[in-house]
């Protein structure tokens, strides 16, 4: 494992996985020369003059740190243009890490293990009819663990519960199981152990850690996408616990196929179990759950205001139970109990939050940090490519979302004339039909707005 190899998958773990295949994977060390003690100095390889401004601009700072917590020098970057790829120092078509063992040498799990959350069981979870399925299917691993179901893939949105099943499985394989090692990890920090394990030269230590568990639970596994030195690590690692029947489950926001730029060979092995997705509650569900909330917080609350709750609550169960811990707390701050009236109060005031008006100069800076340009460059008169798309993307945003008139967004962008915003925005919504990578940069900014 050279060190530039440990570089490119620690800035793939921090970098936008629209961005890393771009600017950063094309990158290669051209030399490292020893500067004594001043440490060394890293020659970069750029496949373009954009290419080496841009990385220049954006990344160097990333780059830098990650060459020296690696390398254990301080190190000074100088940028050169070449077109030759195979400067790369030690980059190989091998795999990240072979496997080095058979199946059969895994951990056995004696002693028994497990790090779940104590709370997150079958008997606290509320089964309806948008989740009774994957319900059944989280039994059903659970009794068989590695016969039935391995792997489980549990999809859906954001708050719907696929953790609480996750958990629920290991408490119930933990509970006719207890000499066996249960680990529950997000599939973040995964990354981030194999990122840890090739900075401290311990991957053999990584390998034992994540191959040992009669049963690994996995959350929020799309996160690997995109990230091929993580594919490659935990391709192999769950060919191990499969090949040796240990029980696999794994939550995603999306099913397997439409998780882009996840491996064909990860895709095929997650579809070749069992896939079960967790939708959104229905309303009487919502009101189960709140039910067994303000049981297990002691809260006592008229069923006509759980009702009224569920029907203003339609989004995931995390926005519904926090709903619930705000009015609870506003009736604890006033000395009474949830009443209709505070639950009113709540979602009106909420609803007054989230339509607050965006200010167009905010806009204009947050789009310009996102591109790691100054406001004033943004609204100046430079027509340089990067710029000049950043521009448009403000442009976009300002009509669109803010619903702005052409000729005012032009006033606000050094009085251009209108028919240069309306090319602007038609443009933005043209390319956002066929470049993921576009509307993934629209949302980004969307969300910091």
């Amino acid at each position: 494992m050279t060190t530039w190899k440990a570089v490119l998958a620690e800035l793939e773990l921090s970098i936008s996985p629209v961005y890393f295949p771009t600017w950063i994977k094309p990158l290669s060390i051209a030399s490292i020369e020893d500067l004594g003690e001043k440490g060394q100095l890293a020659t970069i390889l750029c496949p373009s003059s954009y290419h080496q401004t841009m990385v220049g601009r954006r990344y160097r700072e990333q780059i830098q740190r990650s060459i020296e917590r690696i390398s254990g020098k301080h190190t000074e970057l100088d940028y050169v243009v070449g077109k030759d790829p195979s400067a790369t120092l030690g980059m190989t078509s091998s795999p990240l890490f072979a496997p080095t063992s058979p199946p059969d040498s895994l951990g056995t799990g004696e002693g028994g293990s497990h790090n779940l959350n104590p709370r997150l069981t079958f008997e606290t979870y509320v089964v309806g009819s948008s989740n009774n399925f994957a319900y059944a299917a989280a039994q059903g691993a659970a009794k068989t663990p590695g016969i039935r179901y391995s792997p489980l893939f549990i999809y859906g949105g954001v708050g719907l519960g696929k953790t609480h099943l996750m958990h629920a499985i290991g408490h119930l394989i933990y509970a006719e199981h207890p000499d066996w090692n249960i680990m529950y990890i997000s599939a973040e920090t995964f990354g981030s152990d194999l990122v840890a394990s090739l900075q401290n030269k311990k991957t053999p230590a990584f390998k034992k850690k994540y191959r040992a568990p009669n049963v690994l639970l996995v959350d929020d596994v799309q996160f690997i996408a995109g990230k091929e030195y993580i594919q490659e690590e935990f391709f192999h690692t769950f060919n191990a616990l499969y090949m040796s029947q240990r029980q696999v489950v794994l939550t995603s926001d999306r099913p397997p196929q439409e998780i882009a730029k996840l491996e064909e060979r990860l895709s095929s092995r997650f579809m070749g179990g069992l896939m079960v997705d967790v939708q959104a509650p229905d309303f009487e569900t919502r009101v189960a759950i709140l039910t067994q909330k303000c049981i297990s917080l002691g809260v006592s609350a008229p069923g006509e205001t759980m009702a009224l709750i569920a029907e203003k609550a339609t989004g995931n169960i995390r926005e519904l139970e926090g709903a619930l811990q705000a009015i609870w707390a506003k009736a604890g701050s006033e000395g009474g109990e949830i009443t209709s009236e505070l639950v009113r109060a709540h979602f009106g005031a909420e609803s007054e939050r989230r339509t607050q008006r965006v200010k167009p100069n905010s806009v204009i800076s947050k789009t310009a940090q996102y591109f790691v340009f100054k406001a004033t460059e943004l609204t100046g008169n430079s027509r340089k490519a990067p710029l000049t798309a950043a521009r448009h993307a403000a442009m976009y945003l300002m009509y669109k979302e803010l619903g702005i008139p052409y000729e005012q967004i032009g006033r606000l962008f050094g009085g251009r004339d209108h028919t240069t915003v309306m090319y602007a925005v038609e443009k933005i919504s043209s390319q956002l039909k066929t470049d993921p990578g576009l509307a993934k940069i629209i949302a980004d900014i969307k969300h910091g707005l």
